[in-house]
């Protein structure tokens, strides 16, 4: 997909970004993330940054960003969309079968395994790394291992929404979207368009200017954004509280960004609202996302999970990401 980074620097006000430093180098200079150690050589004059607080780099600088973020987050994307696969089921893919995480149930991950002959089976490991065949109910005599088979159908055929159970799963990228989809967010359009999560801070200008861009396909019924505020700066804290609270945040949000910054004062915001807005901080600080803004959506063409900072270079190629 075609993420450019910039040749500017854009100062964006009321950003919580995470800091990044630059050391110069022979040739160019060195990108740190956070303070990893880990680091990207960039061309002269591509960045101009240093300075504490809320500095980043402007809005696409996906490329950049995500060479740099912890593993989960991988330099393209898209970016690892399963449970971490315990010792033997590694060995089973370094033998020629595949491994798909079909979800979790009663402390099991399930597996849908392939062997390089086409023989299929279900599996499911435990937290310390065994493996167990065969079916999984309920204790009521349910499947389970028959509902998590049917979900793993409907993504097959474009359904977007997290496999069961996988917000407690042992990690990874599906443990994510899982949570994200039951963190607090509000839609931008309509509930029957494909669908992606973006976290943003209210008040951050390119948060602002990436959703300005995303307005056309969501006014033209071809996709639906989940907004997913966070932050403790008062103005994000207050503002994202507030987003989370009215009953109508798309006209809110619109008010907003048109100049009324009262459309998200502190006194729309309700105590509920305060507690998701807590929570999507949580949760950014546990996972650690680069951006804001930072991007997540099931593509609906082959169910993969796929991820980005900042805002694509070539929005049509982020829409075609959408067809089924």
């Amino acid at each position: 997909m075609g993420y450019v980074i910039m040749k500017r620097l854009i100062k964006p006000q009321y950003c919580e970004c995470k800091r990044i430093n630059l050391k110069f180098t022979k040739g160019g200079y060195l990108l740190h993330y956070s303070g990893t150690g880990r680091g990207l050589i960039v061309s002269k004059g591509q960045f101009i940054i240093e300075k504490s607080g809320f500095w980043s780099v402007s809005r696409k600088v996906a490329l950049a960003l995500l060479l740099t973020v912890p593993a989960l987050f991988l330099a393209t994307p898209s970016f690892a969309q399963t449970s971490p696969r315990p010792a033997i089921l590694q060995k089973f893919e370094k033998a020629g079968g595949t491994v798909t995480y079909i979800g979790t149930s009663h402390g099991l991950d399930g597996w849908l395994v392939k062997n390089p002959k086409g023989g299929v089976q279900v599996v499911y490991t435990t937290s310390d790394g065994a493996l167990l065949a065969g079916m999984l109910f309920s204790p009521d005599g349910n499947s389970i291992t028959e509902a998590q088979l049917v979900a793993y159908h409907n993504r097959l055929t474009g359904a977007q929404s997290p496999l069961p159970g996988a917000q407690k799963s042992s990690g990874g990228a599906e443990k994510l979207y899982a949570q994200v989809a039951k963190a607090g967010w509000v839609a931008l359009g309509n509930s029957s368009a494909p669908y992606m999560y973006v976290f943003m801070n209210v008040a951050c200008d390119h948060c602002q200017a990436y959703l300005k861009e995303l307005q056309t396909p969501i006014q033209e019924g071809q996709l639906q954004v989940r907004l997913v505020p966070y932050g403790r700066l008062p103005v994000n804290r207050d503002g994202g509280a507030a987003l989370l609270s009215v009953a109508d945040p798309a006209a809110a949000w619109a008010a907003y960004v048109g100049g009324d910054k009262t459309a998200l004062g502190k006194d729309k915001a309700t105590s509920a609202g305060y507690k998701k807005i807590d929570a999507n901080t949580a949760l950014v600080d546990k996972w650690k996302p680069p951006g804001p803004p930072f991007s997540l959506f099931r593509r609906p063409s082959d169910s993969k999970l796929m991820a980005f900072a900042g805002s694509p270079s070539n929005m049509m190629l982020l829409m075609a990401d959408f067809l089924k």
